[in-house]
């Protein structure tokens, strides 16, 4: 089943846990990744909607106000695919659409919330056949941001543009209601290749991993793992996972064998989240042992002795490559798609291990925390937290140069702690 999910952009990071929810039901699930785009850009989001036999719209007050979205639902309607409305964001009931259905309540991820989402979809019409004449297609939505989207697509960006469009765009990072938008402007201009070293490193800067306002405002800060947004949140002083309540460290852990103790950790002391939340690395935590198992099959993890990694902030090209491979080979668990994360794993370990990376792209999200190569042993680290419950793990993941391309390599080594 393929699933099309509508959304507004700064409520992507509810969208992460729903789309993993409708993978966990055996579903292929379809968002648009991008903040603007041109004629090609809509296309692709057309062509995914009629290709859709379920149209999920994720309500909030800013998908009803998103022309977007809104033309995305319009379009579905006229091609007769079954409409699933997801409540992310608390709306007015006299706002939601006419004809929709009662959205399903997904503004608090719970385990009931899960449950009543699969009946909902369980529950949805057969899609019909699409209309012998199709309906005419909405036109591109246009906004301001698309001035900007096409200077950053030019075909040559000289130094002066990109100096130009970097300051902007730091102006308007200011308005919370363009935050998330521009945000994403900012990755789309991070990857042209012919960026001057300086506006480069100004970029990464801006875009490092670290705590960020939450997009969605639910939560004090939210943590942006350098490529996109994650569960991990911070409220209260405390730190946790939004798709759960904040972690139980005492709990155990099934397994294919049984249950598994987890070790308790020390008493941790309060961490004080930075008055300041500009652009900060989070360093993992000071050393201490957790074991967890993430799902059937899957090895026992134990993490042990991390230290902090360094997060590399436009460096030299092979600081620029690890830090982008880590970051593709994370989207490629997060979104379940192994033969991406294969792409990323050297050739002895698809061999060897390649029931290690199936057992992990199947029991983990993972957030990038650093990227270190400075030393004879180059590692990046990650946040793997099970895919079911809250209980998180820090790993330090192997690196290899493999042909002059890094890769992940020796993995059982991370889920040892070697």
């Amino acid at each position: 089943m393929h699933v099309f999910i509508s959304y507004a952009r700064r409520d992507q990071a509810s969208i992460t846990t729903l789309r993993a929810d409708f993978e966990r039901f055996g579903n292929r699930v379809w968002y648009d990744r991008e903040s603007h785009g041109g004629p090609d850009w809509w296309d692709d989001v057309l062509g995914h909607v009629r290709g859709c036999v379920v149209f999920a719209f994720a309500l909030s007050p800013d998908s009803l106000r998103s022309k977007a979205c809104l033309a995305e639902l319009r379009y579905a309607k006229e091609l007769r695919r079954p409409i699933l409305p997801v409540l992310v964001r608390p709306v007015d009931r006299g706002d939601i659409p006419d004809g929709l259905q009662l959205p399903v309540d997904y503004v608090n991820r719970t385990e009931e919330s899960v449950i009543r989402l699969r009946k909902a979809l369980s529950a949805l019409p057969a899609a019909r056949a699409l209309p012998a004449r199709l309906p005419q297609e909405p036109e591109i939505p246009t906004s301001y941001l698309n001035a900007y989207l096409a200077r950053i697509d030019a075909p040559q960006l000289d130094e002066r543009d990109q100096a130009e469009l970097l300051g902007q765009l730091r102006e308007r990072m200011v308005l919370a209601d363009e935050r998330a938008d521009v945000w994403d402007l900012l990755v789309r201009l991070r990857d042209r290749p012919e960026l001057n070293r300086s506006i480069a490193n100004a970029i990464e800067e801006i875009l490092a991993p670290g705590w960020q306002p939450d997009p969605r405002e639910n939560f004090e800060a939210r943590y942006w793992d350098g490529q996109s947004w994650t569960t991990l949140v911070w409220q209260n002083g405390k730190e946790f996972n939004d798709r759960n309540t904040p972690p139980r460290l005492h709990q155990h852990l099934p397994s294919s064998t049984g249950p598994v103790p987890v070790v308790e950790p020390e008493p941790e002391p309060t961490r004080r989240r930075p008055d300041r939340i500009k652009h900060k690395l989070r360093r993992p935590r000071a050393t201490r042992k957790k074991l967890i198992a993430l799902g059937a099959g899957a090895a026992v993890l134990v993490a042990g002795g991390v230290t902090a990694g360094v997060v590399l902030l436009g460096g030299g090209p092979d600081e620029v490559s690890a830090t982008r491979m880590a970051r593709n080979f994370v989207d490629a668990v997060n979104t379940r798609d192994e033969n991406a994360m294969q792409q990323y794993v050297c050739g002895s370990d698809r061999e060897k291990n390649a029931h290690l990376y199936t057992a992990f792209l199947d029991a983990a999200n993972v957030t990038l925390e650093s990227v270190d190569i400075s030393g004879s042993d180059p590692r990046f680290t990650v946040l793997a937290t099970r895919t079911v419950g809250a209980t998180s793990v820090r790993l330090r993941i192997p690196l290899v140069d493999e042909n002059g391309a890094w890769k992940v390599c020796d993995i059982s080594r991370a889920l040892s702690g070697r």
